[in-house]
């Protein structure tokens, strides 16, 4: 009678995949002897094979019909029809087809006229009117990067000359390729910073308050060609008393002039040069009592300024900190064409499993933005490529796409224009081919961009305005 070996070869099996498991959990580079083990994985063929894997660099990546090849979750679940959004308009513009990510501003604003305000002010440039775009960002975008090509690029297309809002203070002043920046004597409150006595905040989401003999100099820097001059300047600022202040313009003598109160309300202080401009100007504040300022302006006239409202650590949330009629104060006097959001970088993770608190904040920040700037065409760009170790492998993080898609359905909720700044990049893996060109595009975190990748990102970004300008004077052209 012939022996059944069955059990024999399932208990064998049985300790070998006991075997195989415990190799799989020792660390790579550990040794017996002078023998090396290999890191072994014996479930990689049967892991989610929707996990993202490193592209060979030579690669185009384009995207696929549909982003779900990432884990999903319940909020990541894309909305199918106008019954699941909310939104206080009747109509809800259908999603857009995944072939366009990243080559298109989606516009999902309800009567599909998002850019006509920005488009038809730049038309008027020539008339001699002035387009400003706020841009609200986090790191991503901090000392210019990737705004300062975007407004220098711009500018050449459509004139102006001036980098527009720049800060008393900065963390990044010495970072900067757009502006030299100095400054002494400020005590700075932001949307970040945990106060118990934080004053109302400034349109750039902080407020400074000077100490005796404070001062603020800029000096345009050559690496722009639009930066270097300016021939106006609008000083922000709130007080309880009247100032005594020191303006110089270039290698001027200084002058000394007296700000009026302006208690709980915003003020400005202009000055305005010869056509030629200057290179440079100082303001200090000998005696200051009861004074809160906010920024300033540098510019040249007609032309398009994009003013950048970058804070470090920013996920979007901490804009709700901005009163809403305080900025109305300021948009009063600025008069901004387009309001851009982008934000979503210091969410992201490499183990995505629920988002939906992301959502929330977001969903109610919009709502915020809306209400500083009612009426006015905002843009949210999405979070762009970040990319973290995940095993042995350097690859885009799980959490990346979801958000996206989050900020995506979102822009269509509140009928808000969308970019898809992922795929605008270049997609899955973007970062990692970046930090691997010469010159390096993007720093080895994985997360920032050199000021070389801004270039490369912002000039694609001015590229892009440019053709939505192209398609908007085709759709305006009498048939």
């Amino acid at each position: 009678m012939e022996k059944n070996y069955t059990g024999q070869a399932l208990s064998l099996t049985i300790l070998v995949l006991i075997l195989l498991t415990g190799l799989s959990l020792l660390p790579a580079g550990m040794k017996l002897g002078d023998f090396e083990l290999r890191k072994m994985d014996i479930f990689a063929d049967v892991r989610d094979s929707t996990a993202v894997k490193a592209e060979p660099q030579s690669e185009t990546l384009h995207p696929p019909d549909t982003i779900e090849y990432f884990p999903q979750d319940s909020l990541t679940t894309a909305f199918t029809d106008s019954t699941n959004i909310q939104s206080d308009s009747v109509r809800v513009i259908p999603p857009k087809d995944s072939v366009f990510f990243g080559k298109t501003i989606e516009d999902y604003s309800f009567d599909q006229q998002g850019l006509s305000r920005l488009f038809g002010a730049v038309d008027s440039i020539s008339r001699g009117r002035t387009v400003r775009v706020a841009w609200y960002g986090d790191s991503f975008v901090e000392g210019d990067i990737l705004v300062g090509d975007l407004r220098d690029t711009l500018q050449t297309a459509w004139g102006g000359a001036g980098v527009g809002f720049v800060p008393i203070t900065s963390e990044v002043a010495q970072f900067k390729r757009s502006l030299k920046h100095n400054f002494r004597g400020w005590t700075a409150y932001s949307i970040i910073k945990k106060s118990e006595n934080r004053p109302k905040l400034g349109l750039n989401g902080y407020a400074y308050r000077p100490e005796p003999d404070a001062k603020v100099h800029y000096e345009g820097a050559k690496y722009f060609k639009h930066t270097q001059m300016w021939n106006q300047v609008r000083f922000f600022y709130s007080s309880d008393t009247a100032q005594t202040f020191v303006w110089q313009a270039g290698g001027e003598p200084p002058k000394q002039e007296i700000l009026p109160a302006k208690p709980k309300r915003l003020g400005t202080w202009k000055w305005k040069g010869s056509e030629w401009g200057t290179n440079a100007f100082a303001i200090r504040f000998p005696e200051p009592d009861g004074l809160l300022a906010y920024g300033a302006t540098l510019e040249s006239g007609p032309g398009i300024y994009i003013d950048n409202f970058s804070v470090r650590g920013n996920s979007g949330g901490p804009l709700k900190l901005l009163d809403p009629d305080f900025i109305r104060q300021f948009d009063a006097v600025q008069q901004y064409d387009l309001i851009v959001i982008q934000v979503g970088l210091n969410a992201v993770t490499n183990s995505l499993t629920n988002v939906k608190w992301y959502e929330a904040e977001l969903d109610r920040t919009f709502k915020h933005l809306k209400n500083c700037f009612p009426g006015k065409p905002i843009l949210v760009v999405s979070v762009g490529d970040r990319g973290a170790k995940d095993g042995t492998e350097i690859t885009t993080m799980r959490g990346v796409p979801a958000i996206v898609k989050m900020q995506r359905n979102l822009a269509r909720k509140h009928g808000l224009l969308f970019y898809d700044l992922f795929w605008g990049m270049g997609g899955p893996n973007t970062m990692l081919r970046f930090a691997h060109q010469r010159p390096r595009l993007a720093n080895t975190d994985y997360t920032h961009l050199t000021h070389e990748g801004g270039k490369v990102v912002g000039i694609m970004m001015a590229k892009l305005f440019l053709q939505e300008q192209a398609n908007w004077r085709l759709k305006k052209k009498p048939q």
